[in-house]
């Protein structure tokens, strides 16, 4: 498929819909160690050995602390995205390549409809979103799970060989090939996102979100 042809534009909230460069995620980072240091009385370093250790696992530290610690994930989001938004600045440029797009447009998030919501509020984009698809309507169950994807589509009615996805964690994209989605990645400099060498799964790259998609709906095309 084509992305000027798509009819469902899926994207993902941090460092997808706002740049890394806003380094946003490093306060959610913090916070994450945070939690866990103050849940099982932690050093620092101890602490961000398992929150490490829990998102390579797991897909998420989140993930890890329920499956380990039965945790309450709703205090654990509050907590972690108790951030300094102030860093995401309103994106007119993004505002008008979303008002271009055919179709229906939503985010796909491991996090919260809270912080999604404040995050697009900073961006001044809310209005182009029908729907936030977060990890509690996941059933926190987190990307890359596919079965979390199968929800997402079951959940908004729409079908996956119409839709195009975008992510800027590669392993995300995996999944919404395999379903049928047309894919972007949203190239950064943070280590941990980068492809690993099998990436058949992404189809398009782009390394600004608001200039790509200004290209495709100006020539129909972008590969």
């Amino acid at each position: 498929m084509r992305p000027a042809d798509a009819q469902c534009w899926i994207f993902d909230l941090d460092n997808t819909l706002y740049p890394a460069s806003c380094r946003l995620f490093d306060q959610v980072e913090r916070r994450i160690g945070e939690f866990v240091q103050q849940l099982l009385k932690l050093e620092p370093e101890a602490a961000r050995a398992l929150q490490k250790q829990y998102f390579r696992d797991h897909q998420t530290t989140l993930n890890g602390l329920m499956i380990h610690h039965k945790i309450d994930p709703a205090e654990f989001l509050a907590f972690v995205h108790e951030i300094d938004v102030s860093g995401v600045i309103a994106d007119e440029r993004l505002d008008q390549a979303l008002a271009l797009l055919p179709g229906r447009k939503l985010i796909y998030t491991n996090g919260s409809v809270r912080h999604a919501e404040n995050v697009m509020a900073r961006l001044g984009v809310a209005r182009h979103f029908e729907g936030v698809f977060d990890i509690a309507e996941a059933a926190f169950v987190p990307k890359p799970d596919i079965t979390a994807y199968r929800a997402l589509v079951a959940r908004h009615g729409f079908d996956p060989s119409t839709a195009i996805m975008f992510d800027d964690m590669p392993r995300n994209l995996a999944p919404a090939a395999e379903l049928g989605m047309t894919t972007v990645w949203i190239k950064t400099d943070v280590a941990w996102a980068q492809p690993a060498e099998q990436t058949a799964y992404i189809h398009h790259v782009a390394e600004n979100l608001a200039d790509w998609l200004h290209a495709v709906t100006k020539d129909g095309s972008k590969g």
